[in-house]
Order: C-alpha cells, then structure tokens, then sequence
C-alpha cells in the first residue's frame, strides 16, 4: 500500500506540464485528528493535536479554476499519517480560493489485524492568498471509508464496527 501511495504522489507532482500557470510550494500548521469508533448505535471518540508539514502544487486550468494536489506527513502525539488530497480550488477573487476534492490518508503507524491502514477522506477547506507567494489555509477531512474490515481480530456477534478518521489542517504555505 505505501508503496502505491509513493506512485500516486509521484505522478501527482510529475504532472507539471499540465499549464504554463504551475507553482509548486510547501507548507505546514496545526492538525488534529479525531478518531471515532462506533457500534450498534453506541460510539465513541477521541482526537489528538500536532503538526503537518509536506509539499503543494498548483495547477491553474484557468483564471477561476485549479487543481491542488499535496503530499503531507502529519503527526499528533502518538499517531502519524501520509495524506494525499487533490483538490479542485475555484477562485472567487484573486486571493480567495475554495477547496473541494478527496484525499487519501495512510496511516504510518502498524495496523492490527482487521484495521484498515488507509482511508478516502471528501475534504473542503479555503484558502488565502496574503502576498504573491505566502497563503493560509484550512480545510477538514470526513472520512467516508470504515477503517474495520469484517476480517481479523473483531468477531461482534453480527454487530457493525465502524472506525472513521477525520482531519482539520490550518497552515500557512509559501509558493516559490
């Protein structure tokens, strides 16, 4: 699986030719993360903060149209993750930017049998341009994957265990 997220990333950023508009930047802030498991109505929950740093591009398509793909790492306390979004941006001014797409998220650490290493997140967020080359940005991620497979450690006497993941990323970033 890391292995097909490392391809995935590669072919994200090598698509540099897609417009002569392209920027490519890195940028980090703040995550947290909250993981929720849930069975027969009952759920529970908990979230940890930390930090994201990684890599962003942008490709413009046109004046009010990008495309946004990122490689991040992100760790909170204990917990660390790949998170790779591909983001459709719609420009509504020239420094205010609204972001939609999915993004996948791999969890770094070792899964125990019956979890699920890797997630599919729909992630919305803004972002804003502050000067030619610095921006902010904030986004949350729902995932709409379940983390528990009905393989593996959980037998639940026909019950349905569901763990989700979700992320809150706000950073600043820096456009070369």
């Amino acid at each position: 699986m890391k292995k097909i997220m490392l391809l995935a990333a590669i072919a994200v950023f090598g698509v540099s030719n897609v417009n002569a508009q392209s920027q490519f930047g890195v940028m980090a802030g703040y995550t947290n993360i909250t993981a929720k498991v849930s069975f027969e109505g009952n759920s529970i929950s908990g979230d940890e903060s930390g930090f994201f740093i990684g890599g962003v591009a942008d490709f413009e398509i046109s004046d009010k149209f990008h495309i946004q793909p990122e490689v991040l790492y992100a760790s909170a306390n204990d917990v660390s993750f790949l998170y790779i979004p591909v983001l459709a941006k719609y420009m509504v001014s020239e420094e205010f930017g609204i972001l939609v797409g999915p993004q996948g998220n791999l969890s770094l650490e070792e899964a125990e049998d019956g979890v699920n290493s890797f997630g599919i997140d729909l992630t919305f967020g803004a972002n804003y341009k502050i000067t030619q080359n610095f921006f902010l940005e904030a986004r949350y991620g729902f995932e709409i994957t379940n983390r528990y497979s009905k393989s593996g450690d959980f037998d639940l006497d026909g019950g349905d265990l569901k763990g989700t993941i979700n992320t809150l990323h706000i950073g600043v970033g820096y456009m070369f």
